[in-house]
């Protein structure tokens, strides 16, 4: 079973915080909170699924052969009886406005509202002819909307898609398959105008 540290200290990244909707990136100093105030390419034909891990340690991450194609979830369970690794993913975002000298970075998570978000994100792009024909959405973070789940609460964000772009030279590989429906399934999003003048 291949074994990869996702979302790791060694690459620039990027997270969302359901609890208190906040954006956090890396940086030399640490932690560095950010507002969506541009645009950023989501690498949507490299989005990768699989099993991560987050605790003390850190992350680990296995991820699977492809987005259809589902590993054993791994049997290692914490103290309370739960399952240590979550159904989660990963993927790139490039933007030079938001992310100056890294501009691409990786988002990972297994949370319910990451995995909610990116679930939504990708049905509406996988519908998109520009999905099809290998270009990469332009996606603006518009806010973040409550949910109730169980017994807490989460945000899940909301985005926008602004426009369709050839995939940034910075990106490699990438494939068109349709992930697996683990998430529940989201309501359908609007698809928004194109825009002409938006940088990222």
């Amino acid at each position: 079973m291949p074994l990869n540290l996702g979302g790791g200290e060694g690459k620039p990244y990027i997270r969302f915080s359901p609890s208190i909707s906040s954006w956090e990136m890396s940086s030399p100093e640490g932690k560095t909170e950010f507002t969506w105030d541009a645009p950023a390419v989501f690498d949507i034909a490299g989005l990768q699924l699989g099993w991560l891990k987050i605790d003390s340690q850190g992350r680990d991450w296995i991820p699977w052969p492809s987005i259809t194609n589902r590993l054993p979830q791994p049997e290692e369970k914490d103290r309370d009886g739960n399952p240590t690794y979550k159904l989660g993913f990963r993927i790139d975002v490039v933007s030079t406005k938001l992310f100056g000298d890294e501009p691409v970075r990786e988002f990972s998570a297994n949370t319910f509202g990451n995995l909610t978000f990116i679930q939504e994100l990708y049905n509406q792009c996988e519908e998109n002819p520009e999905f099809k024909s290998g270009k990469a959405p332009v996606v603006q973070i518009t806010g973040s909307t409550p949910m109730k789940v169980g017994k807490g609460n989460t945000k899940i964000p909301q985005f926008e898609v602004k426009k369709w772009v050839d995939r940034p030279a910075e990106l490699s590989g990438g494939t068109t398959e349709a992930p697996v429906a683990s998430a529940p399934a989201p309501q359908p999003a609007p698809t928004p105008a194109p825009a002409d003048d938006d940088e990222f």
